[in-house]
């Protein structure tokens, strides 16, 4: 266990290049492909671990743990969170550790949903605000009879091959301390940078990472830089968004990221700056960056992928991947 990032597991031992996580699916792929030749485990080839499909875990972990949705959709583990009521940071636990299970072992080879439900009873005791087991599986049960075993022991069964997969290493640390650090910093120091967070930039930052756990950036960059990440999405990028939606996100994929780069130089006053008041906060926003030394290339990676993911879920069809697990997982002849 570490109370610090920089000596934690997560660092030393679960954060990824982008190439070594390409490395690991790839393995992945071979070793399905291989299961599959051998008759272990039927092929679906429309079932593979994209993005639609981890918008769709995602949505079923919230639904079942908390009140607090993500910025797009009301939704498997959103479906699981917003029944429980549970910490979300418990509920951001249980992502990673459901990300990082699917990079040692096949969607195929496993009931999605019952993996949703033991990443969030897992992540509930690591995060110490523990559920009974039967409380979780009657909950999850609610949700989805038709995959969830009145058996409490198949999920303690589970709970013991997800921890042998993460190979024990639970401690996690995540954006939402980085923000609400970075926000005290500002004020505190606002006669230097002219800037601070408002609480609805606050919020609007804490939507957007709640929907960044969809994607990688939490197995191959630091928390502080996921946070400033969306920290900038929402300064620099929310004035292009409609004004009719509730957290801005919706519209944020009409940016380029080259939006980004073109900030990276800017004068550390605003007094004189021609452009509207968004901008000029940006501009403040960006000049508290590179006094940081925070590495500008790691976030502008991160607004690249939150930005990519909202024009996926923009398409995203959430009956389509229900009934195509149901297809798989209810043993009908796949397609």
């Amino acid at each position: 266990m570490s109370a610090n990032y920089w000596s934690s597991s997560q660092r030393n031992v679960w954060q990824h290049t982008r190439q070594s996580l390409a490395e690991c699916r790839r393995r992945l792929q071979v070793l399905e492909k291989k299961m599959i030749q051998n008759g272990f485990i039927k092929d679906y080839p429309h079932i593979t671990y994209q993005p639609h499909v981890r918008i769709y875990l995602h949505n079923c972990m919230y639904a079942l743990g908390t009140t607090r949705l993500s910025s797009l959709l009301t939704p498997v583990l959103c479906k699981l969170g917003r029944r429980l009521n549970i910490r979300q940071v418990a509920l951001a636990s249980a992502e990673v550790f459901l990300t990082r299970f699917l990079i040692r072992v096949s969607l195929k080879e496993i009931n999605i949903y019952l993996l949703a439900t033991t990443c969030l009873y897992v992540a509930c005791k690591s995060e110490e605000c523990p559920q009974h087991i039967r409380l979780i599986i009657s909950e999850a049960r609610n949700l989805w009879p038709e995959y969830i075993p009145h058996d409490v022991t198949k999920l303690a069964e589970f709970e013991f091959y997800l921890i042998e997969e993460m190979d024990s290493y639970l401690v996690l640390h995540h954006p939402y301390k980085s923000l609400l650090q970075i926000q005290q910093y500002l004020s505190d120091n606002f006669a230097t940078y002219k800037f601070a967070l408002t609480e609805q930039d606050l919020q609007h930052a804490w939507s957007i990472v709640n929907d960044s756990y969809v994607t990688d950036v939490h197995l191959v960059y630091p928390p502080h830089i996921v946070a400033v990440a969306c920290i900038y999405i929402t300064v620099a990028l929310r004035r292009h968004a409609s004004t009719g939606d509730s957290t801005g996100a919706g519209d944020l994929t009409s940016m380029h990221i080259d939006d980004l780069a073109d900030m990276s130089v800017v004068a550390s006053s605003g007094d004189n700056f021609s452009f509207d008041h968004d901008v000029n906060r940006a501009a403040k926003l960006t000049n508290f960056i590179n006094h940081s030394h925070m590495n500008l290339e790691e976030i502008v990676d991160v607004v690249e992928d939150i930005l990519n993911l909202y024009v996926l879920w923009n398409r995203y069809n959430e009956a389509n991947w229900k009934k195509a697990f149901q297809d798989m997982l209810l043993g009908q002849v796949p397609r």
